[in-house]
């Protein structure tokens, strides 16, 4: 379903099929258009020697020369004793109780999409059992990009690392029994590629649905859902979830695992300009939800004024160091930074720490506080700045010039102030207090008031 989403919003056909081919030459890849509750969607299927797998059969009509690859990329597929493969989703936008976006960016772009997976059945049968080292070995073996490869291997650690802790194994003792199957490599192999095709710099995964009800029937038996695979990969992703309203499975895990994998960030939509979308279908038709998964291609919109603040307790830092510590955040890019004394528990004297940044300087400034201090967590706001237009002159004090900020709102002046350390630096060539020469600086700068 992921994979039929990023076709349909414009990922490079032919690198997917290069792709899937890589892995084993008997692979292809073909995609239907489809559609679920009216809405329009791109189905897209493995074939293996030439047969459409009975997983990805589906009623549909043909687009000539759209092709794909991965039934089940979203959501769906599993892993190591677990025989099923839940597929569905939805796309509907307003509709947050079913929600499972996967937001993309491309440069300044970003992105949304929905998707969740529903039903508990549809084997894929008991297809060849493969190790994580197996799986690992044919995929670095296999003649794909850097990226692509880097993704794949990702998604299948993440469900190794899953499946070993829900069996209490080592990862390298997981063997996959569905997921190890050429065509479920397939679809992970073609959603890495489509991904990377697609040359985003950011997505974002919004909240997950997981689904509940009877349970499914895996190789080993009974299955609660959610699965206990899909709550370690997205516990490790440190995902939100929420347990949706369908009952039945509705994010497998290897849905869960390329969700954890693809994710840059987990959040709502981000404020963009979209430029392209896609929706990818499951091959059930479910009567609840619209079984289908959206990806929206944009690029991203930075609101005007908006920054963001960092804070930070802490009372286990020398206070000498702040000084170094304010001076190093303003070097960083922070647009200021200060510190306010505050009480915490069991009466001790701490400092909050606050930093206002803009968004580009924001992932430095959060390195230096992490690295300069003591604090080992912050707490981030969105806020919006208003700033009044300044510009800058200078006046003239017994010879030393001295900068002056000018501060307009509306067209009319509302500030003129010295810059003081040029003000501390004339006082100190001629030999008089600070005071008598911002006073005289202050004056001279009268006239720019009008």
């Amino acid at each position: 379903m992921l994979l039929g989403a990023f076709l349909s919003a414009g990922a490079d056909r032919e690198l997917v099929n290069a792709a899937v081919r890589a892995v084993d030459p008997s692979l292809s890849v073909t995609a239907e258009q489809t559609s679920r509750h009216q809405i329009a969607a791109t189905k897209a299927s493995v074939r293996v020697d030439g047969e459409l797998h009975p997983e990805n059969s589906a009623p549909s009509s043909p687009v000539e020369g759209t092709e794909g690859a991965g039934s089940q990329a979203a959501d769906h597929g599993h892993g190591h004793g677990h025989g099923h493969d839940g597929e569905g989703g939805h796309a509907h936008a307003g509709d947050a109780e079913h929600r499972d976006d996967g937001e993309t960016g491309r440069g300044h772009e970003a992105g949304h999409g929905h998707g969740h997976g529903h039903g508990h059945g549809g084997h894929r049968g008991h297809g060849p059992t493969r190790s994580w080292r197996d799986v690992r070995e044919l995929i670095e073996a296999a003649g794909l990009s850097e990226a692509v490869r880097e993704r794949a291997l990702d998604t299948f650690a993440r469900l190794a690392r899953a499946e070993a802790a829900a069996h209490g194994v080592e990862p390298d003792a997981v063997h996959f029994h569905e997921v190890g199957a050429l065509d479920a490599i397939a679809d992970i192999v073609g959603v890495a590629a489509a991904s990377v095709s697609l040359e985003l710099d950011r997505i974002v995964v919004s909240t997950i649905s997981l689904g509940g009800g009877r349970q499914v029937r895996g190789q080993h038996g009974g299955i609660p859902v959610p699965g206990p695979a899909v709550l370690h990969l997205l516990s490790e992703a440190d995902a939100p979830v929420v347990g949706g309203t369908a009952p039945y499975e509705m994010t497998t895990p290897t849905g869960a695992a390329l969700l954890a994998s693809l994710a840059d960030e987990f959040g709502l939509m981000p404020p963009m300009r979209i430029q392209q979308t896609g929706v990818g279908a499951g091959g059930r038709d479910p009567i609840e939800v619209p079984n289908i998964v959206r990806v929206v291609i944009g690029e991203s919109v930075e609101q005007p004024g908006t920054e963001v603040v960092y804070e930070t307790n802490v009372d286990d830092l020398d206070p000498r160091i702040w000084p170094q510590v304010l001076a190093r955040l303003m070097e960083a890019g922070a647009a200021d930074a200060w510190l306010t004394p505050i009480l915490m528990k069991k009466g001790r004297p701490a400092h909050t720490l606050s930093v206002l940044v803009s968004r580009p300087n924001a992932e430095v400034v959060r390195a230096v506080i992490l690295a300069e201090t003591s604090a080992i967590g912050l707490r981030e706001f969105d806020i919006r700045k208003h700033a009044a237009d300044r510009e800058f002159a200078s006046v003239d004090v017994d010879g030393q010039r001295i900068h002056v900020k000018i501060a307009r709102y509306g067209g009319q002046v509302v500030n003129v102030q010295p810059e003081y350390d040029d003000v501390v630096a004339a006082a100190s060539v001629l030999k008089r207090p600070v005071k008598n020469v911002l006073a005289k600086a202050i004056a001279a700068g009268h006239d720019l008031w009008s």
